[in-house]
């Protein structure tokens, strides 16, 4: 459903996260969920109220939409010369560290951001120390990992907080298909063998045509808008919520970073639309109620569909180990961890040993029960 009221983006100027106490920098605070002072412990409320997040027309078949940009926030988005990935800094920044490599450069003044703003985003509800604990416990639980490799995670200088992209979308899908359903049944036959008769039964399957359409609704259908990170590790840390968030606010950016989209909008429909249709065919072919299909023809045709663009908070650590970056994921709001781990040459081979000498035995044992 479409937001009644589309609310203007609230600029903050860099220097208005300056405490007013002590004259630090102040950051945001998952904790208290406000600006804090690491200096004199001064805290700020950040005024951004809870919202619904507003929703916009898009027409997958021109790619056309209308949606407000980037410009209007007052921050500037650029890019890390070692990895190529997009980074929304605020528009004071003269230096940023890439949270994807961690690589340090120095902003270019004329840099820009234009695209989609994002309205409205999901504020960091697990403190840096909270996801540091939550992801040594998922390295420990490795089983297949190297020792060295648990005890040598140092993270305090390597956890770095991320406001990723998200397109969310909502769409109306008509479908009409064609083909046929069967079902399969049973022949009881009898043969020969060595001169007795044996009685065996064969499956076989009546085929009749079908045909029909169908309707489904899809809300909130989310896709990852950032190349910089794989989509299989985003699919490990579980849902967030994409309902109501927060009114985009500078604020929440302080201390932490902000990924600009590269996936577009188009391509990120491309990825759901396949899911989509794949859920409405199984709908399909449940509701039927026959035992197999073939020769399916399905003509699929989407409507009022709608796309929200949004920032989700995620924990991101590179982490070299042997000359290779191991990479790992923690959720900024549930705390879920996603990530990759070395696995440990001789638990392998101890495990395939094992695995020899079991078969080995029960092949021993069979013999001598023969």
């Amino acid at each position: 459903m479409e937001s009644q009221q589309t609310p203007q983006p609230v600029q903050v100027a860099a220097d208005s996260f300056i405490c007013p106490g002590c004259g630090a920098r102040m950051a945001f605070d998952p904790q208290t969920q406000s600006l804090l002072c690491g200096q004199c412990g001064r805290t700020e409320p950040v005024a951004a109220p809870e919202m619904e997040a507003p929703e916009y027309l898009y027409n997958p078949e021109t790619d056309e939409y209308r949606a407000p940009d980037w410009k209007l926030a007052g921050d500037r988005m650029v890019s890390c010369s070692g990895c190529g990935a997009q980074t929304v800094v605020s528009a004071a920044a003269l230096t940023a560290c890439c949270p994807f490599c961690g690589g340090h450069y120095v902003v270019q003044q004329d840099s820009e951001t234009v695209g989609i703003l994002p309205e409205t985003m999901m504020p960091f509800r697990v403190p840096r120390q909270k996801a540091e604990g939550f992801l040594r416990q998922w390295v420990k639980k490795r089983f297949w990992a190297p020792k060295a490799f648990k005890n040598s995670i140092v993270l305090p200088d390597k956890l770095n907080g991320v406001y990723l992209p998200f397109w969310t979308y909502d769409a109306l899908l008509d479908t009409s298909y064609q083909g046929e359903g069967g079902r399969r049944y049973t022949e009881t036959r009898t043969r020969v063998v060595n001169g007795k008769r044996q009685t065996y039964t064969v499956t076989k399957v009546r085929w009749y045509p079908i045909s029909g359409a169908d309707r489904l609704r899809f809300d909130d259908r989310a896709v990852c808008a950032s190349r910089a990170v794989d989509p299989a590790m985003i699919q490990r840390l579980g849902a967030f919520s994409t309902k109501v968030l927060r009114r985009y606010n500078p604020a929440y950016l302080a201390g932490f970073n902000a990924s600009r989209y590269d996936v577009g909008l188009g391509e990120g429909f491309t990825q759901v639309r396949a899911g989509m249709e794949r859920e409405m065919q199984s709908r399909i072919e449940a509701g039927r109620g026959f035992d197999c299909y073939r020769n399916m023809r399905y003509a699929h045709s989407f409507s009022n569909v709608r796309f929200k663009h949004i920032l989700l908070p995620v924990w991101i650590a590179a982490y070299p180990y042997k000359q290779k970056i191991y990479r790992f994921l923690v959720n900024g709001e549930t705390g879920t961890v996603s990530g990759e781990s070395p696995l440990s040459p001789a638990k392998i081979l101890l495990a395939v040993g094992l695995g020899l000498a079991v078969i080995m035995l029960a092949f021993l044992l069979a013999r001598l029960t023969s």
